[in-house]
């Protein structure tokens, strides 16, 4: 019985050695990490500062080619997580003008009818997102 017991506490202080390795380890990989951002901080706040005016004069274009990437980005994401039958891009919002024609809605699937101009939300749930079916 002896022996057992033995075994068992050096399996206990084995264990605790290899939990205190882990955390040492793991506390010297944050302060690499808390260094290495400090740094890069550092050179980026100073890139920023010696090129403002780059900044400056390029930062109309830059918002304009980022909120369209980002609205591809959400069109994608949207189309993707929800299984849309129809890409998003290629449907009509209620309230917008749009073409003569058959309009399926995208939530009940109900086919409305639409004589041109402004399109009016689906006819029984009332839904306000169309794909464009045909003439």
């Amino acid at each position: 019985m002896k022996k057992d017991t033995d075994q068992d506490l050096d399996l206990v202080e084995e264990a605790k050695k290899t939990l205190i390795g882990a955390k040492d380890w793991l506390l010297e990989d944050v302060e690499l990490m808390k260094a290495y951002w400090h740094d890069k901080m550092g050179y980026m706040e100073a890139w920023v500062d010696a090129n403002w005016h780059l900044v400056k004069d390029q930062s109309e274009e830059l918002v304009e080619d980022l909120d369209e990437q980002e609205d591809i980005a959400l069109l994608w994401l949207i189309n993707h997580a929800n299984n849309n039958p129809v890409p998003l891009e290629k449907c009509v919002v209620a309230g917008k003008e749009a073409q003569a024609g058959r309009y399926i809605c995208m939530d009940c699937g109900h086919e409305n009818s639409h004589a041109g101009g402004m399109l009016d939300t689906c006819e029984v749930c009332h839904y306000g997102v169309m794909y464009y079916q045909g003439e």
